[in-house]
């Protein structure tokens, strides 16, 4: 017997997409914490040759399948925007790779939506599967290597089938098939999905002269299975072949899509049947005008229900269900909304309700209310058109040899009578999508019978996942991740279903700052003390504090200083800051808006918070961490809670500021940013020829710049900006939040003029082009500026840019920090990239969080006609907050 020597700190069992993101959010931590007593040894144990992947995402599922979703329902930020920018890096040799593998529908595919791909749009897009796998592959590795050559860890990945796992007094056993063993010790247990439920015979594939059992399609890989079927079509000789799906998920869409891909001939004679208990097909289209017709009333009318439970609300949801059968209303019309209704109700549960809900009817709503794109629902309407499928409501029984001619016939238990059929027609393919296992099975896997058998793993009541506790363990340092996780509340959640990315990203991070503090702050360590408090600032001793902690902690930072601020309070806005510390240390402030809003309950008066306008949120100290993060956040809410807040809305900066940020973030705005050299001339070469052109065009009008610094800055200087700028916003008629009175300028400057310069293009001693620019540190943000469209002739803007590059490089400044446009890639962020066409964006987040669901409820749907039938999708990336919205 082979046993390792070191015995590592964590052992990963299984490679998949949990253990992926695992890995890059603890290894995150990590990077922040610089210094370690020692190094930390990771082992990551797989089964299959490919590591990080798990089936959906390797090469088990090839480079053609196509998500069950679009991209943006698929991630949540800060991850779908990373991941759209690798995106348009590499999309040339992803397509390549999709058309090379794919067939004609995926030529279709291509073709349909080349001018978005084209256009960068690819958050409504149902991309291949393997693009994100091939992009987390890639994040997972970099990230590994980077801290290995740090010597911050060492990671071993091993090849082997992990089948038993052993507790010693401090550390724990892992044994593989080939009776090695590995010492370890925390075990980090993400073994995916349980495997496939096997319908018939117990094997992979059983094949005959008149059949092919397909139990596991992605075994070996889905590739080779598309080409036994391929083969066995051909070698029929034009014989009508008649495929039987057993299941209707999304599997059972993806084969159906991936064998109509192929079928480039004889296709006429080929015949589809689907076998599911419910007897439908995923929805994918929205009927907007039968949505009108549908509202959940049954759960809404537990909105006053005072004894609410699990049960309730789930025979609730089963009802307006069945309404929405009736009027024959599909998931992809209904889910937002009763997934938003129950959602709220489930915020009123005990731990023990929600324990419940996750158990024992999570999963039995998530059944019908399955969704799935065009591209699979095109597929299964065209046979339906040609008279090729057919939907049998009921569950596999058996299959029956006609010993005559070889045929096989199946029997089913059909759903409506609960009694046994033969369907008359044989079947030459069966696919079996019925999805995995659950705990009850004989024919578990080795590991998962021995960790039952010794209590490691206890099965909760789901009978998909095992028990764990708060910290995801479900025996001392035997944390579970991934799917396992199904049927548990976690962070007060009800979850029963870890399959979905953005579940497993949330659930990734959570584990990975439970392992961190486990194993670098040694869990025993002391419990830091937290102070939090709500500062008014209306006030001299008040103002003069808040001043001097900006001034000392964070180089005066303009965005957040009470002069910019104060132009955002009104008779019915109050201005308050956050101010959080850590024994005695000060870590975080934060000015937020308060806005009186339509009291939903009389004597109440109900407020939303919302930051000013330009780069804000939480300002950080150097030495923050996740704890102190998690407990400034966690604050944040708890005086919400206690004050009447209904939503927040918060501009995050460029600085990773929304890190840490437990509500909904949403990549907002492209910005362009720009790293100074140390000489102009390789900064001109940088530079977009148009640029180049437009600079010496400029010279030959003897455009004149001057800048004006600290003290330079007189009250005429601001004038001469205020005017060019006002003229500029009147022209392109901006939102009011972008016209600041002359005393806006004048009070932020001059009480604050060491942060400032404002650069001027002349002709002829007039300015013409001007922009007002904050200085911090060795950073220069362009805050706001205008042109006068008399002269853009003469292409002022961009001499002015120019030479604000050259003075910014004279000057030691290392950044200039340009903004982005009124919407991603239009002609304003277009000119901004020119200066730095080979520079990374910067991404402006914002973050959206409902803290009231039933107050924000209320307030809609009393401002917004129809508001039960809008789409989660459009509170996500519409108006927000929605009651606040003005169609003008």
């Amino acid at each position: 017997m082979k046993k390792h020597k070191l015995i590592s700190d964590i052992t990963f069992v299984g490679s998949g997409i949990s253990t992926s993101f695992s890995i890059i959010n603890f290894l995150d931590l990590l990077d922040n914490h610089k210094k370690l007593e020692h190094k930390i040894v990771i082992n990551i144990i797989e089964e299959y040759s490919e590591f990080n992947l798990g089936v959906p995402y390797g090469t088990r599922s090839g480079f053609s399948t196509l998500l069950i979703t679009s991209l943006r329902n698929f991630l949540i930020e800060p991850e779908l925007s990373l991941f759209i920018k690798w995106l348009n890096i590499n999309r040339t040799w992803l397509l390549d790779e999709f058309e090379k593998e794919g067939g004609d529908l995926s030529k279709k595919w291509l073709l349909e939506n080349k001018e978005n791909i084209q256009n960068n749009n690819w958050e409504e897009l149902f991309i291949p599967r393997r693009f994100f796998g091939c992009y987390i592959n890639l994040r997972v590795n970099n990230k590994i290597t980077a801290l290995t050559e740090n010597g911050l860890i060492a990671v071993n990945f091993i090849r082997g089938e992990v089948v038993d796992i052993e507790k010693n007094n401090s550390s724990y056993n892992i044994i593989l098939q080939d009776k090695s063993e590995i010492e370890t010790k925390k075990v980090i247990l993400s073994v995916g999905s349980l495997p496939i439920n096997y319908l018939w015979k117990n094997k992979d594939l059983i094949e005959d002269e008149n059949l092919m059992f397909i139990n596991n399609p992605y075994k070996p890989e889905l590739r080779v299975v598309l080409d036994k079927i391929d083969k066995f079509i051909h070698q029929r000789a034009n014989k009508p072949t008649n495929i039987l799906i057993v299941g209707a998920n999304a599997s059972a869409l993806e084969l159906t899509y991936k064998i109509n891909d192929f079928l480039n001939e004889n296709n006429n004679t080929i015949y589809f049947t689907f076998l599911s208990t419910l007897g439908s097909t995923p929805d994918s289209v929205i009927d907007k005008k039968r949505q009108k017709e549908f509202f959940p009333s049954h759960l809404n009318s537990l909105k006053k229900e005072k004894n609410l439970t699990a049960k309730l609300i789930a025979e609730a949801t089963f009802k307006d269900l069945d309404f929405a059968d009736k009027i024959n209303l599909g998931a992809a019309s209904t889910v937002d909304i009763v997934s938003r209704y129950f959602g709220v109700l489930l915020e009123g549960l005990s731990t023990k309700e929600l324990q419940i809900f996750a158990t024992q009817y999570g999963n039995n709503i998530g059944k019908r209310q399955r969704c799935a794109g065009t591209h699979y629902s095109n597929v299964i309407a065209e046979l339906k058109r040609q008279k090729r499928f057919q939907h049998i409501s009921g569950r596999f029984k058996d299959l029956k040899l006609n010993n005559k001619n070889g045929d096989y016939s199946l029997t089913y238990l059909d759903t409506s009578t609960k009694k046994e059929k033969a369907h008359e027609v044989p079947f030459h393919i069966i696919i079996n999508c019925v999805g995995s296992m659950n705990l009850n099975n004989k024919h578990l896997p080795l590991l998962h019978r021995n960790l039952i058998k010794k209590e490691y793993c206890i099965p909760n009541e789901s009978r998909i996942g095992f028990h764990v506790n708060e910290t995801l363990e479900a025996h001392k340092d035997l944390h579970v991740m991934g799917p396992m996780l199904a049927g548990n509340v976690i962070d007060n959640k009800a979850v029963w279903h870890v399959e979905h990315c953005g579940r497993i990203i949330w659930l990734s991070n959570f584990l990975s700052k439970i392992i961190y503090d486990d194993l670098i702050n040694n869990k025993g360590h002391e419990q830091k003390e937290h102070n939090f408090k709500v500062v008014n600032l209306n006030n001299g001793h008040n103002l003069k504090e808040y001043d001097k902690l900006l001034k000392e902690h964070w180089h005066n930072n303009i965005y957040y200083t009470y002069e910019h601020l104060k132009y955002f309070r009104n008779d019915k806005n109050s201005l308050k800051y956050f101010h959080f510390k850590t024994h005695d240390s000060n870590h975080i402030i934060m000015p937020i808006i308060l806005r009186r809003i339509e009291s939903v309950k009389e004597g109440i008066n109900y407020f939303d918070a919302i930051t000013p306008y330009g780069y804000s949120g939480p300002l950080y100290t150097k030495n923050i961490d996740e704890i102190d993060l998690k407990a400034f956040w966690k604050e944040v809410d708890n005086w919400y809670k206690n004050n009447h807040i209904v939503t927040e809305f918060i501009r995050f900066s460029l600085n990773n500021n929304h890190k840490g940020y437990n509500g909904l973030l949403i990549s907002t705005l492209l910005n362009v940013t720009g790293k100074l050299p140390s000489e102009f001339e390789k900064q001109w070469h940088i530079f977009l020829p148009k640029v180049r052109n437009n600079y010496r065009k400029a010279q030959s009008y003897n455009l004149l710049f001057k800048i004006f610094n600290d003290n330079d800055i007189t009250d005429n200087i601001i004038v001469d900006f205020y005017e060019i700028y006002t003229r500029t916003m009147l022209r392109n008629n901006a939102k009011s939040i972008y016209f600041f009175p002359l005393d806006y300028f004048k009070n932020l400057i001059l009480n604050n003029i060491s942060n400032f310069v404002i650069a001027f293009a002349y002709v002829e001693d007039v300015p013409i082009s001007a922009e007002l620019i904050i200085k911090n540190k060795n950073t220069m943000f362009a805050f706001l500026g205008g042109t006068d469209a008399m002269h853009y002739d003469k292409r002022p803007n961009d001499f002015l840019r120019v030479e604000i590059i050259k003075w910014g490089i004279n000057n030691n400044f290392k950044h200039y920090i340009l903004g982005g446009g009124q919407k991603d890639y239009d002609g304003l962020y277009k000119s901004k990239k020119s200066f730095f066409p080979k520079e990374e964006d910067a991404i402006f987040y914002t973050g959206r969080k409902i803290i009231d669901n039933k107050a924000y409820n209320e307030l809609c749907e009393n401002h917004i006609e129809n508001f039960t039938n809008t789409r989660k999708e459009e509170l996500k990336n519409y108006f927000f907050p929605l009651y606040r919205f003005h169609n003008r």
